[in-house]
């Protein structure tokens, strides 16, 4: 968990993930916002990949190649007090 320092504040960060196919431009679903709050950037940006790797294991080989499917993701801090 990180605080800010001197503030007494708690860091978390939410995981938002868009769905995008780059074939003739780039063109993304509506974001998947994680129902999870992170304690640290480091955890919020492994899960980000590892989402990212069960929607492409989801969406399958053939899918991913044919719309040239790639994911977005956003961490945004939030301050708790």
């Amino acid at each position: 968990m990180e605080t800010l320092p001197g503030s007494g504040k708690i860091m978390k960060f939410i995981l938002t993930i868009w769905v995008c196919s780059f074939l003739g431009g780039q063109k993304c679903l509506p974001p998947i916002q994680s129902p999870t709050m992170y304690d640290s950037w480091y955890e919020c940006s492994r899960a980000a990949h590892h989402e990212s790797i069960k929607i492409m294991s989801n969406l399958g080989y053939k899918v991913v190649n044919r719309d040239k499917i790639a994911m977005k993701y956003r961490c945004k801090e939030l301050s708790l007090i």
